[in-house]
C-alpha cells in the first residue's frame, strides 16, 4: 500500500476538501482525486462521500484513517531513527512560526545557526499561531515558534523568550501623547487587529476576556493580515494597533509612530517552540532547539 496515498487521504480527511488538500500538497486536483480512488480501488471500500459542499469521511474512511495515522507514525519515526545513526548534523529542516518570531529573533538565529551547521538546508515558513501549531502536529513541519501557547492536545510548548507589546500609534494621532493605556480601555478603542489566529490578537483578547469584557464588545477599526498589515496600517495614519515594541523600534527612533506601554497590567507574552508530543526530532531539529535555547538565553541577558 502506498503511504503516500495515505497522506493524501489523511489530508483530504483533515481539510474536507480535495481543493484544500491539493493546495497544501502542492498537487492538481485531479491527482488527488486519482490517488483517493486508487486507494479505494486497493481496499474495495468508498473511504469517502463526496456530496455536499464538504467531504466526509465513510465508517470504512473512519477506520482507514486510524491505521493511516498509525503507519505514518511509523514511517516518520523510522525515517528519523535512520537520520539519527549518523553523528553528522545535515539535511533539510523545516522551521514554522508565527510573524513575531519570525521577523524579531529566527531569521538571526538562521543566520547563525547556518554558519555553524552549513550541511543543514533550513527551509522557514510564515504563517499565523493557529496555522504554524496545525502544521507542526500534522508532520509539515518538525519545530515551530509562535506568540502563544496554545491548548491543544499533542504539542509541546516551551518559553524560549519574553515579548513587550505597545500600543502603536501615528505621531498626529490622539493617544500619541499619552505615556500609557490601561488594558480595559484597549475594549473601547477603535484599532486595527490582525486576523484571528495570531498571536498579539490572543494576548489582547484573552487579557481584555480576564477583566470582564465580552469579546464580542472589542472594538475592531479593520481586520488586516499579520504584523506587517497592521504596522503598514498604523505608518499609513489609519488607526493604532498593539504590536511588539521590538517590531517598531526603528520607526519610534525616526518619529514615525509613538509607543504608548500599556499598563495594569502590561501585556506580555513569551515566544514559544513548539514541537509535536512523542515525536522523535531529527538531529537538526534538536542541534537547532538547543542552538536557540542558548542564543535567545544570552539574548536575555544582554535586554
Amino acid at each position: 500500500m502506498d503511504l503516500g496515498h495515505l497522506l493524501t487521504f489523511r489530508i483530504v480527511a483533515d481539510r474536507g476538501s480535495f481543493s484544500r488538500a491539493a493546495h497544501e500538497l502542492g498537487l492538481s486536483q485531479p491527482a488527488v482525486s486519482n490517488q483517493i480512488r486508487t486507494l479505494e480501488t486497493r481496499l474495495g471500500q468508498r473511504l469517502l462521500d463526496r456530496g455536499g459542499r464538504s467531504v466526509e469521511m465513510t465508517p470504512a474512511g473512519e477506520v482507514v484513517y486510524e491505521a493511516a495515522i498509525r503507519m505514518l507514525e511509523v514511517q516518520d519515526r523510522l525515517q528519523h531513527d535512520l537520520a539519527n545513526i549518523s553523528e553528522e548534523i545535515s539535511g533539510r529542516l523545516a522551521i514554522g512560526s508565527s510573524t513575531g518570531p519570525g521577523e524579531l529573533l529566527l531569521p538571526r538565529l538562521c543566520a547563525e545557526f547556518s554558519a555553524l551547521y552549513p550541511d543543514v538546508q533550513l527551509a522557514l515558513e510564515v504563517h499565523d499561531t493557529q496555522a504554524v501549531c496545525e502544521r507542526v502536529l500534522e508532520g509539515q513541519v518538525e519545530v515551530g515558534f509562535v506568540g502563544a501557547a496554545r491548548a491543544q492536545r499533542g504539542l509541546v510548548f516551551e518559553a524560549v523568550i519574553t515579548d513587550e507589546l505597545v500600543l502603536a500609534a501615528p505621531p498626529d494621532h490622539p493617544l500619541a501623547s499619552r505615556k500609557s493605556v490601561k488594558v480595559q480601555e484597549l475594549a473601547d478603542i477603535p484599532m486595527l487587529v490582525q486576523q484571528q489566529g495570531s498571536g498579539v490578537r490572543a494576548v489582547v483578547e484573552d487579557a481584555l476576556t480576564k477583566l470582564g469584557s465580552p469579546r464580542a464588545s472589542h472594538s475592531v477599526a479593520m481586520e488586516m493580515g499579520l504584523q506587517q498589515s497592521v504596522k503598514a496600517a498604523a505608518l499609513d495614519g489609519l488607526g493604532v494597533t498593539v504590536i511588539s515594541r521590538s517590531a517598531i523600534g526603528r520607526e519610534v527612533e525616526q518619529g514615525a509612530l509613538a509607543a504608548v506601554d500599556i499598563v495594569d497590567p502590561p501585556l506580555t507574552r513569551d515566544f514559544h517552540a513548539v514541537w509535536r508530543d512523542g515525536r522523535t526530532l531529527s538531529r537538526a531539529s534538536s542541534a537547532f532547539l538547543e542552538f536557540a535555547r542558548d542564543r535567545l538565553d544570552v539574548t536575555k541577558d544582554d535586554a
